[in-house]
């Protein structure tokens, strides 16, 4: 029993180091990383980028809740992740600038 237990937890302690991101290996509390500044040169584009892309996504929400049937929501649906893909890392952007206020 106990030679099949130690192979099992050290197959599950090597998996949890494999998930640890490289960068917490080398975390140092005594230095914390500098916090992003936030620049109103570039939060301006930012901020408007945001905006335009919220407001598509929101048009395009609007066409695919007018639609009669699932077949023509269905063809509004890529135009929308495509979107979304864009607009979620500006999203994320402009919260580490919020955050570091």
């Amino acid at each position: 029993m106990k030679r099949l237990l130690l192979p099992i937890a050290l197959a599950a302690g090597l998996c949890g180091c494999s998930v640890v991101p490289p960068a917490a290996w080398s975390f140092d509390p005594t230095h914390p990383q500098p916090k992003p500044v936030a620049d109103a040169a570039k939060l301006a584009p930012l901020t408007d980028r945001i905006a335009q892309l919220q407001g598509e996504l929101n048009d395009v929400r609007g066409q695919a809740a007018q639609q009669p049937d699932t077949p023509h929501r269905m063809a509004l649906y890529p135009r929308e992740h495509d979107i979304g893909s864009e607009l979620s890392p500006l999203q994320r952007e402009l919260a580490e600038y919020a955050q570091a206020r």
